[in-house]
């Protein structure tokens, strides 16, 4: 008796030592309905609906599913105001957790099917990328729950419980972390882990990602891009720890995953970098800061996050 006695709480420690894991954010009913909204505003904003406007994929930049399937037929998708109906109706029942696999579909499709055609143009674009990648997580983690139980009753499906939207939004942060993880990680691969000490190079891509936005657009270059590249080619290092320390928030990212302080405190930290980012560089990323401000941030819970039971690492 006294062998299990010891054993039960030896593994009831360990449980409490566990980290990453969405029991650690005891996310409310209300705070996931909430959460479900503001994603499914993100959602339907960052489709690119003005089809109209795109040509036929580049046989020479295709992108993801282009690859494999011909997509140009959707920039003759009409009429558009249709299929928006139908991608709100299926948004407007997974925000009532109704069914949410099969709501969610119709936002996936467009999602991913106008992103790939719009980014096999020759230009590709990965603003809106993170939402999509989240949108598919989610999409996947509501079927899995009826693929683990076939011979459970249909409600499973139709009606998830708690513990499914729960595990939902959280496979919605690991996404989010992830995504800042790799994008990290990359830039250190691809410079041969000489990024921060590169940093410097960057003015000459600000120059000429603006001069082009400009001669595409004619929008006026920013007064403040001059000031920018002067600071970055007359003090490189204070540039190299500027930039570093964006490179290091991207890198640690997945400390967001600890729990609910942890979670609010890096979002926080996220939304304010991505300012700054698009104050200095002129590079937006309004998408990224909503995902951070929906999942991480959790604006709804904030009394239950620094009023209820602290974070056991941040004590």
């Amino acid at each position: 008796m006294k062998y299990l006695s010891a054993s039960n709480a030896m593994s009831a420690a360990s449980h409490r030592r566990s980290r990453f894991d969405a029991s650690d954010f005891h996310l409310g009913s209300v705070e996931l309905l909430l959460m479900r909204l503001g994603f499914a505003l993100l959602v339907f904003f960052a489709i690119k609906w003005e089809v109209s406007g795109l040509g036929a994929a580049d046989p020479k930049k295709l992108t993801g599913l282009t690859h494999l399937i011909n997509l140009d037929w959707l920039q003759s998708l009409s009429p558009i105001w249709l299929w928006q109906t139908v991608t709100i109706l299926g948004l407007v029942s997974y925000v009532a957790g109704i069914a949410p696999a099969l709501a969610l579909f119709p936002a996936l499709f467009f999602s991913i099917g106008i992103g790939t055609l719009a980014n096999s143009q020759g230009a590709a674009n990965h603003s809106t990328q993170l939402i999509s990648m989240i949108l598919l997580g989610q999409f996947i983690a509501y079927i899995w729950p009826r693929r683990q139980e076939l011979g459970g009753p249909p409600s499973t499906w139709a009606f998830p419980d708690l513990a499914v939207h729960q595990k939902v939004v959280y496979v919605s942060m690991v996404i989010f972390a992830a995504s800042y993880v790799v994008c990290g990680w990359v830039k250190l691969d691809n410079s041969d882990w000489k990024w921060i000490q590169n940093v410097p190079n960057l003015s000459v891509e600000l120059q000429k990602s603006n001069w082009s936005e400009y001669y595409d657009t004619l929008t006026p270059v920013p007064d403040s891009l001059q000031s920018v590249v002067t600071m970055m080619n007359e003090h490189p290092n204070f540039a190299r720890v500027l930039f570093g320390s964006g490179l290091l928030i991207e890198l640690f990212a997945f400390l967001a995953l600890m729990g609910r302080r942890w979670a609010f405190f890096y979002g926080v930290i996220i939304i304010l970098f991505h300012l700054s980012v698009s104050r200095l560089m002129q590079l937006d990323f309004w998408y990224h800061m909503g995902a951070a401000l929906v999942f991480l941030v959790n604006l709804p819970g904030l009394r239950k996050t620094f009023v209820g039971k602290p974070d056991r690492l941040m004590l």
